[in-house]
């Protein structure tokens, strides 16, 4: 008889992952639970519809199941560079529409990523690709994170030079710098990062557009230019006692602990906002010493950031695994300083109030102030884009939308000729899987504007666009 209960995933102990940045809170499937969880899929396949990268999840859920996880590996890079990354950090939205949902529980989509691309430490070994002579053709790309390096991948395959010009000393972009290493290892970071610069691209690190090269020369130096800057501008609000030392953005924050400094936060901190940063903060937060850590959010519990979804329900059941307290429904007013540093936040609790529109708004009750003690205050309230770095002529130029990301056509590019964008700059979604699917749609596009299609060495290795592939039972069968 059948099991179609989900194989839950086992997590590693609260008290000893606190202890390390480099304790996984979630265990990896043994080859008995990933074979038997992939074999729960009944092959609709209805999941590629919800994954902005139009994985074959069908087709590589099959190959788990058969014990083919080289040809799991295949199948994901016909669209992601990143099996072993996605299969941490993905938002999973595939999960949310599984058919299987509420009989037993969707199928680990993410989880199964992860555990057959962490069987190999070279992926040289199972993704043969093309040798390839580059043609005279060279692309730049602002920004080495998850959207500029999957569009450095394909476009080298098919043997476009590529450049990648990035201002930090690292490469990964949020992957790096905003992900904390107990969600994404150094190790999984340097072996999908290394596989896509081992295809030849040209790295130009600690460079910044703007200050250290102009972009007016890189749009004459180059054949295309892609924008993937991320979104890298925090966004503060402005609280009375935010110039106090000890509050800071949760994007510097995040940055500052994922390149190596030490900060003290102190025994209490406190976290503004209800979204997946605000949690990371939180969490890195308590691995730093702290003793109390709170986060505060304006709304309700279910109006939360990502709310309703599989992954905003495991990311909280971590948190809250690790002691993280929540306090929803409140407005912090002020940060309280003594001699120079933060004691503490005052704040209001809120009523939420329905609108006209059926959204409740949360509205301050500011008869009563309420107080709690504060060390540290991180401020997880949201970034955005700074194009500054193109100069005046191009900015005249760059078509934004009303939110300030630039318009972009079907194939990526801006309304400058030869530039492309994509990812947390462009698209509102901002994730991960989403910046590999804008990548994927301008590897394409670049590749036309350059007029080199009839160039490229085999459509098959272009990432997949869009795709709706029946079920199988021969995609779990190894490629000749």
């Amino acid at each position: 008889m059948l099991n179609f209960e989900r194989v839950k995933i086992k997590h590693e102990d609260p008290e000893r992952r606190l202890k390390s940045f480099t304790v996984e809170p979630v265990l990896e499937y043994t080859d008995g639970e990933g074979t038997a969880e992939a074999s729960r899929c009944i092959g609709c396949n209805i999941c590629t519809q919800a994954c902005p990268a139009g994985l074959d999840i069908g087709g590589y859920v099959r190959s788990t199941a058969v014990g083919d996880p080289a040809e799991t590996v295949r199948i994901v890079f016909e669209n992601l560079p990143f099996p072993a990354i996605i299969g941490r950090v993905c938002t999973h939205m595939c999960e949310d529409i599984c058919v299987l949902y509420d009989d037993g529980g969707p199928i680990a989509i993410r989880h199964l990523k992860r555990f057959a691309a962490d069987k190999f430490f070279d992926y040289s070994q199972v993704v043969n690709l093309p040798k390839r002579n580059f043609i005279n053709k060279k692309v730049a790309i602002i920004g080495g994170g998850p959207s500029g390096l999957t569009l450095a991948y394909y476009l080298l395959i098919q043997g476009v030079q590529v450049a990648i010009y990035e201002g930090l000393p690292v490469l990964g972009g949020f992957m790096k710098t905003g992900i904390p290493r107990y969600r994404l290892p150094q190790e999984t970071l340097d072996k999908e990062i290394g596989f896509i610069v081992s295809q030849g691209a040209e790295i130009h690190l600690n460079t910044k557009v703007g200050r250290d090269i102009k972009f007016e020369d890189l749009m004459s130096k180059y054949d295309a230019v892609y924008l993937g800057i991320g979104n890298h501008d925090p966004r503060m609000t402005g609280t009375p006692g935010s110039n106090t030392a000890g509050v800071y953005h949760a994007l510097n924050f995040l940055q500052d602990v994922s390149l190596g400094s030490k900060i003290d936060v102190g025994k209490s901190v406190v976290v503004i906002g209800g979204g997946f940063t605000a949690n990371d903060a939180s969490r890195t937060s308590m691995r730093l010493g702290a003793e109390h850590v709170y986060i505060m959010y304006r709304r309700r519990e279910i109006d939360r950031p990502g709310y309703p979804s599989m992954n905003a329900e495991e990311e909280m059941e971590e948190t809250v695994e690790e002691k993280v307290q929540y306090m929803w429904e409140v407005t912090p007013f002020e940060y309280v300083s003594e001699n120079g540093h933060l004691v503490g936040v005052k704040y209001w609790q809120n009523e939420m109030v329905i609108e006209a529109q059926g959204r409740a708004k949360p509205v301050p009750k500011k008869e009563k102030v309420l107080y709690i003690e504060a060390d540290t205050v991180i401020e997880a309230t949201g970034q955005e884009p700074d194009f500054s770095f193109l100069g005046d002529k191009y900015l005249r130029q760059l078509r934004l939308t009303s939110h300030g990301t630039p318009i972009i056509d079907e194939k990526g590019m801006t309304s400058i000729d030869g530039l492309f964008s994509g990812g947390d700059c462009t698209n509102a979604i901002r994730d991960l899987i989403s910046a590999v699917r804008d990548a994927d749609r301008a590897t394409v596009g670049i590749l036309e504007h350059l007029n080199v299609m009839d160039q490229i060495a085999d459509d098959k290795w272009l990432p997949v666009l869009d795709r709706w592939k029946k079920y199988s039972a021969t995609a779990g069968r190894s490629k000749k």
